[in-house]
C-alpha cells in the first residue's frame, strides 16, 4: 500500500445521507466497479462524517480508484476528525436500527422510533426501539458488557416497560446467557449486499448452533416476542416460552356459553402459521347482579359496573356482582340505528326530525327545558322506540347544517339528573367542537348554548303550534316585547357578542374580525362599544403578531438558505427558496428588507446552477481535456484555459471555477498515484504559477497537498517528470 494510503487516516467507509445529524447510512462499495450504482442511487452526493457515527459534522466526498480500494474522503481540512471506526460495519448500528422500525410498523405496530444514544450510553454501544407508545422495547446490545451489568440492565427495563426483547450484536458475549434463560437467544448482523447492508437475525440454542435469516422473514407475535421462522417451526407449533410465562400462573380458560358472545370490528394485527390475531369488540350477553337498593336499569343506556367480580355458572353463562353502576355515552356513527330500514323510512325520518325540531324551536321561544320523554311525548308518536343511536342520529340531522350564529338546540334537552343529556357531549364532538371534553367544558358549553337559544328564538315573530300540543295563551306585554326592535337588537348583540368572544378564546382571528364589522352597527350603549374597542384592538395586535411570525419564519427561512445553500442539491434549493419567495410577498418592502436581498441573490445563484453542465456534460469534457492535455505533454510545454477552449471547442474558460475542479478531477481520475496529475500542465495567464485550482483539484483527487509556500516547487517538480518523461 502507498505510504499516502497509510497517512491518511480519515478515509471511511460510511457515511450518512442528507444532513450531519441524520440518521439515514450509507455504506461507499470499495470495488470500482460498485462505484457507478452507488452514484446512482445517490446522485444528491450529500455526504458526512455524521454525528451518529461518531464522526466530526463535515462534508464527505465519495472517492473511486482502479488500483485501491473506494472511501470517502473529508472534504473539509479544518479540524482532524477523531472518528474511531471507519470500516463497512460502523455504521451498522443505524442500518440496524431503522431496519428494525420499519420491520415494525409492516407488523402494525404505532409510535415507533429508534433510540441511538440511549442514557448512560455511547453510540454504537445500544441501539433501543421503542413502540406502542413506549410501552414495549426491542434492544439491540452491540458492546460488550458484563453478565451482572446485563442482569442488573435488563431488570431496569422489565420494571419501566411492558414488553422487552433482547438482540446480540456480533462483538456482545451475552447470547449464551440469554439461551440458559429461555432456551434460545436472538442475534443480529448486517452484511454487505451490492451498494447497502442488509440486516439478519439469527437465532441460537442450546447446542450454539446459530440459524440467519432475514429480517423480514421474522413475526412479531402478540406478546411482543419477535418470532424467527425457526422459532415458529419448533415443536408443536410453539415458541419456547417466555420467562414471564414460565413464571406466570396457569390461566384457567371460561366456558361460553353458545349466542351470548358477539364479536365485532375485527382487525387483523398479527399472523403465523398456526395462528391468525385479530383485535375485536366483545359484546357478552351475562347475568348481572346489583343491591335491592339501586335503582332499576333502563334497557336504551349503557352502564359500566363498579366494585364487580365475574363468576361463570354452571350453565356456562356469564355472572357479574356488582355494587352498583354508573351510565356512560354510546360511541356510535350518527348513521348508526339498531333498527332494520324499511322503504317508509326516508319519509318517516324526515317527519320525525320536523316534529322535533319544532318541539325544541317552541321551548327555547318559551325560554323553557324539556327532558327526553316530554319530548317523546309531545313530538313523537307513541309507538316510535327510539335507541340512543336514533336520538343522535335525529338531532344531528336537527342542528345541521352548521352555520355562524346558530345554536345548538341540543342544549334544550336535559338529562335524568337535571343536567345536559347523555348524548349532548357526542353532539357537540360530531358537530366539530373537540373529544374528549372535560366535565367541566361540556356544563359550561351546554349553560352558555341555552343561552343562546333562548335569545336567538326570543326575537322571533311568530309562534308555530308544536305537534300535538295546544298553543299556549301569551301574554300581549310579552308578545309586545318579543316585536320590539330594540329587544331584537339586544338579543342580536348578545348573540354576535358570545360568538366573538368564543372565537377569540379558539384565536380564530378571522372570524372575530367578521364579527366585529356586525358588532360595530349593533353597539349603542358605552358599554356594548367598550366591548367592541377591546375586540377590535385584540385584532389589531393579532395582525401585528401574526405579521411578527411571517417576518421570523422569513428571517429563519433566510439565514437556512446563508448556512446551508452551498450544500443542497439544486431542487431542494428550488424548493427553500421558493417557500421564502412566497412568504416574503405577503410582508411590507419594508419589513423585509434585508430578507429580499438575500432571496434575489440566491435567486441570480439559483439562475446561474441551472446553467451549469451537468455530470454527463463534465464528463465528456474531461475526455476531451485528457486528450489535450497528454498531448501538451508529448509537446513539453504547458497550456491554459482559453487555449483549451479553442483546442476543444467548448466552453471551457467560462465554465465555474467548481465545475473546472470537477473537469479536471474526471481528467486524473484514472491517472496512477505516482505520475504526475495532468492538471499541473494548466497554468495561470502568464504561463510562469500554477492555475490558481491545482492545489484544489490535489485535495478533491485526494494526493498530499503541499502547503500555500510549497506549491510553486511541488508545481515545477510535477512539470519536470511529465517533460522528462517524454
Amino acid at each position: 500500500m502507498p505510504l499516502l494510503e497509510e497517512e491518511d487516516t480519515r478515509k471511511v467507509q460510511t457515511a450518512v445521507s442528507g444532513h450531519t445529524h441524520s440518521d439515514v447510512p450509507v455504506f461507499l462499495p470499495t470495488d470500482a466497479d460498485d462505484y457507478d450504482e452507488f452514484i446512482r442511487l445517490h446522485p444528491q452526493r450529500a455526504f458526512y462524517c455524521g454525528m451518529l457515527l461518531g464522526g466530526c459534522g463535515n462534508r464527505l466526498s465519495p472517492k473511486q480508484y482502479r488500483d485501491r480500494k473506494c472511501h470517502f474522503a473529508h472534504v473539509s481540512a479544518a479540524e482532524r476528525c477523531q472518528r474511531a471506526e471507519r470500516d463497512e460495519a460502523s455504521a451498522d448500528h443505524l442500518y440496524i436500527g431503522r431496519a428494525l422500525a420499519a420491520w415494525l410498523k409492516k407488523q402494525g405496530q404505532r409510535g415507533v422510533q429508534p433510540v441511538y444514544k440511549p442514557k448512560m450510553h455511547e453510540v454504537r454501544e445500544v441501539v433501543d426501539v421503542l413502540y406502542s407508545g413506549g410501552s414495549r422495547l426491542l434492544r439491540v446490545q452491540l458492546a460488550r458488557r458484563s453478565k451482572r451489568e446485563w442482569e442488573e440492565a435488563d431488570a431496569e427495563l422489565r420494571a419501566r416497560r411492558s414488553g422487552l426483547d433482547w438482540f446480540m450484536g456480533p462483538d456482545s458475549l451475552l447470547a449464551n446467557w440469554q439461551v440458559d434463560r429461555q432456551g434460545y437467544a436472538l442475534r443480529v448482523q448486517c452484511r454487505s449486499v451490492g451498494a447497502g447492508r442488509e440486516v439478519e437475525v439469527g437465532t441460537q440454542f442450546p447446542d450454539g448452533s446459530v440459524e440467519w435469516t432475514r429480517l423480514t422473514e421474522c413475526t412479531l407475535a402478540p406478546d411482543g416476542r419477535v418470532l424467527t421462522p425457526r422459532l415458529l417451526h419448533a415443536k408443536n407449533d410453539t415458541p419456547p416460552p417466555s420467562e414471564t410465562e414460565q413464571q406466570a400462573p396457569l390461566q384457567v380458560a371460561l366456558p361460553i356459553a353458545p349466542g351470548s358472545v358477539t364479536l365485532n370490528d375485527a382487525t387483523l394485527i398479527g399472523a403465523t402459521e398456526a395462528e391468525h390475531f385479530y383485535e375485536v369488540s366483545v359484546r357478552v350477553t351475562a347475568r348481572l347482579s346489583l343491591p335491592s337498593q339501586t335503582s332499576f336499569l333502563d334497557s336504551r343506556w349503557a352502564y359500566q359496573p363498579i366494585g364487580a367480580t365475574l363468576t361463570v355458572r354452571d350453565d356456562g353463562l356469564w355472572h357479574i356482582a356488582a355494587d352498583s353502576v354508573r351510565p356512560v355515552e354510546v360511541e356510535r356513527s350518527p348513521d348508526t340505528s339498531t333498527e332494520p330500514p324499511s322503504a317508509e323510512a326516508p319519509s318517516h325520518n324526515e317527519e320525525t326530525v320536523a316534529a322535533l325540531r319544532g318541539a325544541l324551536e317552541d321551548t327555547a321561544r318559551n325560554r323553557g327545558m324539556v327532558n327526553m320523554a316530554m319530548l317523546r311525548k309531545r313530538a313523537l308518536p307513541t309507538e316510535d322506540e327510539l335507541t340512543i343511536g336514533r336520538w343522535l342520529n335525529l338531532l344531528l340531522q336537527i342542528e345541521r347544517p352548521r352555520l355562524p350564529g346558530k345554536p345548538v338546540l341540543s342544549a334544550l334537552i336535559k338529562g335524568p339528573d337535571g343536567g345536559p343529556a347523555p348524548f349532548f357531549r357526542d353532539v357537540l364532538e360530531h358537530l366539530g367542537w373537540a373529544k374528549n371534553l372535560s366535565d367541566t367544558n361540556v356544563l359550561s358549553l351546554w349553560n352558555r348554548e341555552i343561552r343562546r337559544a333562548h335569545t336567538a328564538y326570543l326575537t322571533t315573530t311568530s309562534t308555530p303550534t308544536p305537534a300535538r300540543q295546544e298553543p299556549e295563551r301569551r301574554s300581549p306585554s310579552r308578545t309586545k316585547l318579543s316585536d320590539s326592535p330594540a329587544l331584537r337588537r339586544r338579543a342580536a348583540y348578545d348573540v354576535f357578542i358570545d360568538l366573538a368572544r368564543e372565537a377569540q378564546r379558539a384565536n380564530d382571528f378571522t372570524y372575530v374580525e367578521q364579527l366585529t364589522v356586525d358588532l360595530e352597527a349593533l353597539a349603542v350603549s358605552t358599554v356594548e362599544q367598550q366591548a367592541v374597542h377591546e375586540l377590535t384592538d385584540w385584532t389589531t395586535d393579532q395582525a401585528a403578531e401574526e405579521l411578527y411570525q411571517d417576518w421570523e419564519r422569513l428571517a429563519a427561512l433566510t439565514d437556512q438558505l446563508n448556512r446551508e445553500g452551498d450544500d443542497l442539491h439544486l431542487d431542494q434549493l428550488r424548493r427553500l427558496l421558493h417557500r421564502a419567495e412566497k412568504l416574503a410577498q405577503s410582508l411590507a418592502a419594508e419589513l423585509a428588507t434585508d430578507e429580499r436581498r438575500d432571496i434575489a441573490r440566491w435567486r441570480e445563484h439559483v439562475a446561474r446552477l441551472a446553467e451549469r453542465p451537468t455530470l454527463s456534460e463534465i464528463c465528456r469534457y474531461a475526455t476531451a481535456v485528457r486528450l489535450a492535455l497528454r498531448w501538451a505533454a508529448r509537446e513539453r510545454r504547458t497550456t491554459t484555459w482559453s487555449e483549451l477552449t479553442q483546442r476543444i471547442g467548448a466552453p471551457l474558460a467560462g465554465l465555474h471555477s467548481d465545475d473546472k475542479v470537477s473537469v479536471l478531477v474526471e481528467v486524473d481520475r484514472e491517472t496512477l498515484e505516482d505520475n504526475p496529475p495532468l492538471s499541473a500542465l494548466i497554468t495561470a495567464h502568464d504561463t510562469r504559477r500554477p492555475h490558481p485550482l491545482y492545489r484544489q483539484v490535489l485535495f478533491n483527487l485526494d494526493r498530499l497537498t503541499p502547503a500555500p509556500e510549497a506549491l510553486y516547487l511541488h508545481w515545477r517538480m510535477a512539470l519536470r517528470r511529465h517533460f522528462e518523461g517524454r
